[in-house]
């Protein structure tokens, strides 16, 4: 079973980050995918006093009904990362699954927040506009594997990944909008960790690209194997800024074939499930 990633520059124009994404999902479909992951905030990137106003619903967004459309159209599971508003000041960072009828049957809310104080530009406080999520959703079965849904910033924490594996995942997804700064050292050493850690594929749809003159993010949407090899990777290069807000074909996708009989046999062949000392350290 064919697996993809996706990878796209979304700005404020909400409309056109819609047909970004259909536009990948149909020629990931025609290229004999089941699943096509997008990235996180696919529906729109903006400076943060702009998040409430655009911020929709899950069950009234434009932006959900057209990807559902797009979904059922093409006939593939679609997993999408939107903005959720609430009826607080803030939204939830949602990360979907979609079935191929369009039925929206998991909807994960981020857990750790992107609060840091790196930077040129000073801090970053994404839990100004963003409420945290409360719990891991169960791995859910789709025709490539048992998908654990985990979103970007929660990729630097195991323990996510680890439980979603003890829950039985097969496959774990990062939708991601990583900086310019922790990309290049961070990234793909973080994907690939995990995937070794919890011998499970690993499907990081990413960001890419100037999102205005104030925003960037680093890219290289990739597929981890459980053994930590990077099977596929999409360009490193990004699109021209500013945008052509013609061109809804802008976004790419790369994909991988997921072998589950060779996962299976892998963990057993080196089972750390079993090795674990949890007479020692908790258990996770």
């Amino acid at each position: 079973m064919r697996a993809a990633v996706g990878q796209l520059c979304s700005t404020d124009n909400v409309k056109r980050n819609a047909e970004m994404c259909a536009s990948i999902i149909r020629r990931a479909a025609a290229a004999d995918c089941q699943l096509v992951l997008l990235p996180e905030a696919a529906d729109f990137i903006a400076d943060a006093s702009k998040v409430k106003e655009l911020s929709q619903p899950i069950d009234s967004s434009d932006f959900v009904k057209r990807v559902r459309e797009q979904a059922k159209e093409s006939k593939i599971w679609v997993g999408v990362c939107v903005h959720e508003a609430t009826d607080s000041e803030k939204s939830y960072n949602s990360s979907l699954l979609i079935t191929p009828e369009g039925e929206i049957v998991q909807n994960y809310h981020k857990l750790h927040l992107l609060d840091v104080n790196y930077g040129n530009d000073g801090p970053i406080r994404e839990s100004k506009t963003t409420l945290k999520g409360e719990k891991l959703l169960e791995p859910y079965q789709t025709p490539v594997g048992k998908l654990g849904m985990l979103t970007c910033y929660d990729l630097r924490f195991p323990e996510g990944a680890l439980s979603l594996r003890r829950k039985g995942a097969e496959i774990i997804a990062y939708p991601s909008a990583f900086t310019m700064q922790t990309g290049p050292p961070h990234w793909e050493v973080l994907l690939r960790a995990r995937a070794i850690e919890t011998q499970s594929y690993v499907l990081a749809a990413a960001q890419i690209g100037k999102h205005s003159p104030e925003r960037e993010t680093y890219g290289h949407a990739m597929i981890v194997d459980p053994w930590g090899s990077v099977i596929a990777q999409a360009s490193t290069r990004p699109p021209d800024y500013p945008p052509n807000e013609e061109d809804i074909d802008a976004g790419t996708f790369v994909s991988a074939e997921l072998d589950l009989d060779w996962l299976h046999q892998l963990r057993k062949e080196m089972p750390l499930w079993e090795q674990r000392r949890t007479d020692v350290y908790p258990e996770v």
